[in-house]
């Protein structure tokens, strides 16, 4: 039941991230420009594993089991593979990041908002549930 509860409140932040960067695309460099220190890093590393063990807890109950597991095994690889990759293999992807046009970091955040609508969809009590 924890689990379930903040997954859904870790969807909701991020459909709210997602529509941030619609409305001001340079706000998510500046967001992710906050963790790119190697010591702010680490703190990514365990919401990723985290997140990605409430996910896996929480497909249980929900809409879409298989789904979220999926997601939540990706989400635990990507936290991974931070160390693997580094704090300059990070940055060297956020300055990719950086240099995109408006319009595309834009889209970044619609698809986001999707990726956060989805969770919470997945887990959203049914009305025959409640």
């Amino acid at each position: 039941m924890i689990a379930r509860q903040v997954v859904l409140a870790f969807g909701w932040l991020v459909v709210g991230v997602g529509g941030w960067v619609v409305i001001q695309p340079g706000g998510l460099v500046d967001f992710a420009g906050v963790f790119l220190k190697p010591d702010r890093l680490w703190l990514v590393i365990a919401l990723r594993l985290a997140v990605g063990a409430l996910m896996w807890v929480a497909a249980v109950g929900s809409r879409t089991p298989r789904t979220l597991r999926v997601l939540a095994a990706l989400m635990i690889v990507s936290g991974l593979s931070i160390p693997v990759v580094g704090v300059e293999g990070v940055r060297s992807v956020a300055d990719w990041g950086a240099g995109l046009q408006p319009i595309a970091l834009r889209l970044v955040g619609l698809v986001t908002i999707g990726f956060g609508a989805f969770i919470v969809w997945s887990l959203w009590t049914r009305r025959t549930e409640s």
